[in-house]
């Protein structure tokens, strides 16, 4: 992440390799910084991990007694907001259920509001899957049937999750912003949800619990406990990755136990303890996938927020190759609004996009954020963040402050 040496006049230069987009950038520096990584392990083969735990799952038969003669299947998968780790589980489970009597299979993409994957992403995400599986982008607004009443609310999910007379879902375990952790149920809502419910479930953001890592008393997870008593889901297989996007460990069986064995994996490795906070952070996305856009960048600030002093400064590298994100972020980041607008507008009427901006606000108060990223620097401003056009500025931006180095931003939850 980072090397030495010393100029012709004996200074000591310090250069960071800086996660950015599919490569890096490098960054000189005066002085080396204190290094804020995620713990890691011996990544495993996914097919050999995944085998195991259909064949020793939590809570449930194995994956073939659960099958049960039943010819068509249903599963839920994350879309390429995502590290593609289904591109590695995919095919083998699939094969599984060949070779137990399964004939048709439904893949049905957990979009949310997100846009739906074209043929291309949905190779990269993907690979090439036999002729008997078909994909399905989820669309929140058709295709739903409701589920009954969940937490005061009418909840629809995807009818051909519903109607599939065999349901498996898919998930990644790792922190969430709002949520306290991806995974398990969100797969299902907001994952395959309808729009209003979505909304609605961001809308709790403004709740003092509904932060990452965090399950108990987040009102999020509390409408998701009874998700998981609602939505009959037959089986399910939740993965770990490490930094690298890569598979760490492999749960199988009911969807609620597997997932919180992974919430216990991820607090193990992802919540980063700081012994007092810095007066500057260098912080990275963490590159493709996750510095996309500008709407999923935003995750690091509130990531690392914790490990940084009051005044001081972020300075942040995301590429943004697709540019600000969803539609609707966009849209009202050319309002060009103040964030005391943002904070009485998102207070009297939730909308989905302005929650993002939202969030940008509110992770930048008392703080300055630099962003260093391919977005047209007017668009940056209207961010809240300060626009970063070369990364050598930041030798003088740091100036003789302590310096925190954070290489994964949206997966290292730092803490005090």
């Amino acid at each position: 992440m980072s090397s030495c040496s010393r100029s012709s006049t004996g200074a000591r230069r310090v250069v960071l390799e800086v996660p950015y987009g599919r490569g890096s950038v490098q960054l000189p520096l005066r002085d080396e910084p204190d290094v804020l990584l995620p713990g890691d392990g011996p990544k495993v083969d996914p097919e050999k991990a995944l085998m195991e735990a259909v064949e020793h799952p939590l809570d449930t038969p194995p994956l073939r007694e659960v099958v049960g003669g039943r010819e068509e299947v249903a599963i839920v998968v994350d879309d390429d907001t995502r590290p593609p780790y289904a591109r590695a589980l995919l095919p083998p489970l699939l094969a599984f259920l060949r070779e137990n009597g399964v004939r048709r299979a439904k893949v049905i993409v957990a979009l949310g509001l997100h846009r739906p994957l074209d043929e291309g992403r949905k190779r990269a995400v993907f690979g090439d899957l036999p002729s008997w599986v078909e994909i399905y982008n989820h669309d929140p607004y058709r295709d739903l049937s409701p589920v009954g009443d969940v937490g005061g609310r009418r909840l629809f999910i995807n009818r051909h999750f519903l109607s599939a007379p065999l349901k498996i879902v898919i998930g990644d375990v790792e922190l969430h912003q709002i949520f306290g952790y991806g995974g398990g149920a969100k797969s299902l809502a907001p994952g395959i949800s309808d729009a209003e419910t979505i909304t609605w479930l961001h809308s709790l953001l403004t709740h003092p619990m509904a932060r990452p890592g965090v399950l108990e008393g987040n009102p999020v997870q509390e409408f998701l406990e009874e998700v998981y008593a609602k939505v009959r889901v037959d089986f399910s297989v939740q993965v770990v990755l490490n930094m690298r996007g890569e598979v760490l460990c492999v749960n199988a069986g009911s969807l609620r136990r597997a997932f919180l064995e992974g919430v216990e994996v991820v607090d193990r490795l992802y919540k980063v303890k700081v012994k007092e906070p810095f007066d500057v952070l260098i912080a990275s996305a963490g590159g493709h996938p996750r510095d996309v856009d500008l709407y999923q960048t935003q995750k690091v600030i509130n990531m690392v927020r914790a490990g940084l002093k009051e005044g001081g400064k972020l300075i942040l590298f995301s590429r943004c190759g697709d540019g600000v994100g969803p539609e609707g972020f966009a849209r009202w980041l050319k309002e060009g609004l103040g964030k005391e607008e943002v904070k009485r507008m998102v207070e009297e009427r939730f909308e989905m996009g302005l929650h993002k901006l939202y969030l940008f606000a509110k992770g930048t108060k008392e703080v300055d954020v630099y962003l260093y990223s391919s977005i047209h620097p007017d668009l940056v401003r209207r961010a809240f963040l300060k626009p970063l056009e070369d990364p050598r500025e930041v030798a003088e931006l740091v100036g003789d402050g302590r310096i925190g180095f954070v290489p994964f931003g949206t997966v290292t939850l730092l803490c005090k």
